[in-house]
């Protein structure tokens, strides 16, 4: 049995043992582990200041690279797309004001944007499916394809429509008034899918997609949903062109995003061309090369993202 003894010495030891450790903390192991910890802290230091050194120099340089782009953009693009009209079609998502900057450059290249259209929320909106639907199986009829239109999912046949009365692979017919491509444009409107600036009576041969970042908030039927109707309608609006391109800053080449998923493509991957540094000047330019190449019958995915085949496409060449 324990005594009373044995609960002294017990505590006497406890305490002991608490009063060396106190004299040794404040005395030669104080210095030691004071000594580490400033050590670490110093380094922790040195490496936050180079780091931020490092992320300094690397936003001059890219400011100076884009300064440098903005300075050369108008001698690398001057006469690339004279005498065409480009559409520019903006996503849900994207940065009006990179459609601005762009549409800047695509006229200084010589090319006309007749129209502007903007795709509304409503395109892909979980809750407007049943009017997606009722309003594909309308339009279908009035459509080039026949059955295979007729038989298309209503983003396909949506995305048809849209292109139907924006586009043509025919430069000669982009200046022919046709009223059915008219009410093709005026249907998608009067339904809230898109809204339509400029003059829609000329069609372009050439096509431009503005897009952005995903919806990270968006349901992964939302996701799907935008995933296909973006592909479909940078699907369409090439193959009824002369070419498109689908064009964002770097965040469009992430995710579910459209730049991203045009690049995940199989067909459309090799008819499309994307830019995933629209938010640049360089990017910008990267756009007019990359309709120009489409005209070649060309394409490719350029900018800044790992899923990028090259920087930029290969620029025209100088005049003899």
């Amino acid at each position: 049995m324990i005594d009373f003894r044995y609960h002294v010495v017990s505590l006497v030891s406890v305490f002991l043992a608490l009063a060396v450790g106190i004299v040794l903390g404040a005395g030669p192991l104080n210095e030691g582990i004071s000594t580490g910890i400033t050590d670490q802290v110093r380094q922790l230091t040195e490496e936050k200041e180079q780091l931020r050194a490092e992320r300094d120099e690397a936003l001059a340089a890219g400011e100076a690279q884009d300064a440098w782009a903005e300075v050369v953009a108008p001698a690398v693009v001057e006469r690339q797309l004279g005498g065409r009209a480009v559409v520019v079609v903006e996503l849900p998502g994207a940065d009006s004001s990179q459609t601005d900057a762009v549409v800047d450059v695509l006229r200084s290249a010589g090319a006309t944007v007749p129209a502007r259209v903007t795709v509304q929320d409503d395109w892909t909106a979980e809750a407007q499916q049943a009017e997606r639907k009722a309003l594909a199986a309308e339009l279908a009829p009035q459509l080039a394809g026949g059955a295979a239109v007729a038989d298309a999912t209503p983003h396909v046949v949506l995305a048809t429509a849209l292109a139907s009365g924006l586009v043509t692979g025919d430069l000669a017919q982009t200046v022919v008034a046709d009223p059915a491509r008219a009410d093709l444009l005026t249907a998608l409107t009067d339904a809230g899918l898109v809204e339509v600036e400029g003059q829609v009576e000329q069609r372009a041969t050439l096509a431009l997609l503005v897009t952005g970042a995903a919806d990270p908030d968006a349901s992964d039927d939302r996701a799907e949903l935008d995933a296909a109707a973006w592909e479909a309608l940078a699907d369409q609006l090439d193959d009824l062109s002369a070419g498109a391109v689908v064009a964002g800053p770097t965040e469009s080449a992430e995710a579910r995003a459209a730049v991203a998923v045009v690049r995940s493509g199989d067909e459309v991957a090799e008819q499309v061309s994307t830019v995933d540094d629209l938010d640049t000047a360089m990017g910008r330019v990267n756009v007019v090369l990359a309709l120009r190449e489409q005209l070649a019958g060309r394409s490719g995915h350029y900018g800044t993202a790992p899923s990028a085949t090259s920087v930029s496409p290969p620029l025209p060449a100088a005049a003899p």
